[in-house]
């Protein structure tokens, strides 16, 4: 319910500001660039709008755009100090998409668009500094997605996104011994509240 009702705020603010603002803020033509920031779930390594939080997007002509996100994070978690046992985990992803204006005002466009998504992670465990096992996980997933994005300023957007996303992962298992083995595979079809994200862009041409 807290994530409909944040929504719906947002939703409202960009439907506001539509009719609020007479000046033209819109960047939808060739050449028009942004760095992108997903303003929540930035550790995630999941079908979402840009894993790891920062992307890029250019306009390659009028209301057509490619943009593609990139992510990547550590973190080492002790398991016991008296054994000195660590289990660190790396994880590294790249979504390249594409998106279309079906829609603008002054300053707020509507759009849709595709995008896919490659993504690695690995958790090597350790005890006295020894390698003791690792897993190895690799996702590829593909989506739609369907959004509004408002122009506060000429150079800054907030954008609300809704996706739909396709997720298949594998593992790879390799035991202290360096010998390897298939783990389990899943697949997924994420859709949903839960799959909403929102973007702020800056724009800088």
């Amino acid at each position: 319910m807290k994530n409909i009702f944040t929504v719906g705020m947002l939703l409202m603010a960009i439907t506001l500001g539509a009719y609020a603002q007479d000046e033209s803020t819109i960047r939808n033509k060739q050449g028009a660039s942004a760095l992108l920031f997903t303003l929540s779930g930035l550790s995630d390594l999941q079908a979402g709008n840009y894993m790891g939080g920062v992307g890029a997007q250019t306009f390659m002509a009028d209301n057509i755009a490619i943009r593609c996100g990139l992510g990547f994070s550590s973190s080492t978690l002790t398991k016991n100090n008296t054994a000195e046992e660590e289990s660190t985990s790396t994880s590294f992803s790249v979504a390249p998409g594409a998106r279309y204006n079906l829609f603008n005002n002054t300053n707020v466009a509507l759009f849709a668009g595709g995008q896919a998504m490659v993504g690695i992670k690995r958790i090597q465990n350790s005890a006295g500094g020894a390698d003791v096992g690792s897993i190895t996980t690799t996702t590829l997933g593909a989506g739609l997605f369907a959004g509004a994005e408002w122009f506060a300023w000429r150079n800054v957007s907030l954008s609300v996104e809704y996706g739909l996303g396709f997720l298949h992962a594998s593992d790879r298992t390799k035991d202290a011994m360096g010998v390897e083995r298939d783990g389990p595979s899943t697949t997924d079809v994420t859709m949903g509240i839960s799959n909403i994200n929102f973007t702020l862009g800056f724009y800088f041409n």
